[in-house]
């Protein structure tokens, strides 16, 4: 009997903490603006992405996950730091960040890689949003502001390698869509973005963007816009897409072939190529595949090269 009142005594004071948790709004911790500068860091033992994270953005952490639906996040604030624009792909503005009521940092993935030296490494991403007392990523014409960090094996641990705390924002109600490793030269690997927005209820319109290790830092090196667009309302276009890089002798930056395919109306061309456009004179509604070939122009980035290729299925 004492035993199972001692439990109960257990259980109500697990459930009271509980419930306290759940009304409780959630804090931020203010950090040191050298968290965005150049950073040193090593991390010991088995590499553990999400404690990787917390040592790049040190602030109050917290992990309200529940069911299948993960939410670990680190709140943080910079009084010290100079926020500096970013672009948000959703063409929304530009907020300055960090932004000054704070952020709540979220880990997107883990990324492993070993080249041909049988060097290894781990690049995470990481997402951005503004900081909410109730953890929620709203807005949706909002994105996701990517980061990016980058740590090689040695033999005194994870060593970081490459560190960009921001690049631009990508996706909507406030996450960055996941970042897809590209193998684009000789043990260069780069990442690309779907991004993926559009009205409640559709269509939505995908652009593809690709981030680049280039000078010691992470950045967005092609922007390939309308490559995807979903069904909807009946009579209207729509198409998807893949990628690959061309096989070649280019040792690094290789060219990148988008392949899209799908249907075309006349009544609703937007951002259909234009070789498309052609395709439907004279018709109301065709079938097509369109492969549109990038090329890396150094300081350009990756630029599309004209024409496109496009051609009907019967």
């Amino acid at each position: 009997m004492k035993r199972l009142f001692v439990m109960v005594c257990l259980l109500a004071g697990w459930i009271t903490a509980s419930f306290a948790q759940s009304d409780e709004y959630l804090k931020k911790k203010n950090v040191p603006d050298t968290i965005l500068q150049n950073r040193t860091l090593l991390l010991a033992g088995t590499f553990n992405a999400q404690k990787a994270l917390l040592q790049l953005f040190p602030g109050k952490y917290y992990n309200l996950t529940k069911d299948n639906y993960r939410n670990e996040l680190i709140n943080w604030e910079c009084k010290t730091c100079k926020p500096k624009p970013y672009p948000d792909v959703n063409e929304d503005g530009n907020p300055a960040f960090p932004y000054p009521e704070g952020v709540a940092t979220r880990l997107i993935n883990e990324m492993d890689f070993k080249d041909s030296t049988g060097l290894q490494y781990k690049v995470i991403s990481f997402n951005h949003s503004v900081f909410d007392e109730e953890g929620f990523q709203t807005s949706r014409f909002t994105g996701g502001l990517l980061g990016l960090a980058k740590f090689v094996l040695t033999d005194e641990g994870w060593k970081l390698r490459m560190f960009q705390p921001a690049i631009r924002a990508y996706g909507a109600f406030s996450k960055c869509p996941t970042p897809k490793p590209l193998l684009i030269g000789n043990d260069q690997y780069a990442f690309m973005i779907k991004h993926s927005n559009g009205p409640g209820g559709g269509p939505f319109d995908g652009d593809y963007f690709l981030i680049a290790g280039i000078n010691g830092g992470y950045q967005q090196v092609m922007a390939a816009y309308g490559v995807e667009r979903t069904e909807a309302e009946e009579g209207l276009s729509s198409w998807s897409s893949g990628y690959t890089v061309s096989a070649g002798d280019k040792k690094y930056f290789r060219d990148i072939v988008i392949t899209l395919k799908g249907t075309a109306t006349a009544t609703d061309t937007d951002r259909l190529p234009d070789e498309v456009k052609s395709l439907l004179k004279g018709k109301k509604k065709i079938r097509f595949t369109a492969v549109k070939r990038y090329v890396y122009m150094g300081s350009k980035g990756y630029q599309l090269q004209l024409p496109v290729k496009a051609t009907l299925i019967n």
